[in-house]
């Protein structure tokens, strides 16, 4: 009972880990300067001192809107940071059900995290005996909006901020 105890105590602390830090990008307000790649960064080093368990978890964060005349999901921008490639329009196209209704222009935040939980010991009940003992990944997936600004701005070039190439 101690490894289920521990499965479930590290899910506890991915999904808290998660809305933890789609919180604390939905309240970034630095305008006119943008979030950078430094920023991500950052989010994925706290992301795996939340999370305890795994010391390289996965971070996505895209910023998203709605085009109602075009009837779909626009992307602004996305990154990643050991979660595969950041997402592209045609993956928005391809979760519609997974994402809130929005108001036309609306901007949200998309923070996906990702969590490898190792079992202490083999439990001889799946998935944690000793042929399935491999990582269970711990997986988030949270929508949400930003809180101050209309929407989240990313630069690509953060050592120069408002130079014009800002993605909101």
């Amino acid at each position: 009972t101690i490894v289920y105890f521990d499965a479930f105590s590290a899910e506890t602390r991915s999904a808290r880990a998660g809305l933890t830090i789609a919180d604390m990008f939905s309240r970034e307000a630095s305008a006119p300067v943008a979030i950078g790649a430094g920023y991500v960064d950052a989010a994925q080093a706290l992301l795996g001192t939340l999370v305890e368990f795994d010391p390289a978890p996965a971070l996505r964060v895209t910023s998203y809107a709605w085009d109602a005349a075009a009837n779909r999901y626009v992307l602004r921008w996305s990154e990643s940071r050991g979660m595969g490639q950041a997402l592209t329009d045609v993956d928005l196209a391809l979760m519609p059900a997974r994402l809130p209704l929005l108001a036309d222009g609306a901007t949200s935040l998309l923070v996906e995290t990702s969590a490898a939980y190792r079992a202490p010991f083999s439990l001889g009940i799946a998935p944690f005996t000793n042929n399935t003992l491999g990582p269970v990944e711990m997986m988030t997936f949270t929508v949400i909006s930003p809180r101050f600004l209309p929407a989240i701005c990313f630069d690509p070039t953060p050592l120069i901020p408002t130079n014009g190439d800002e993605i909101c």
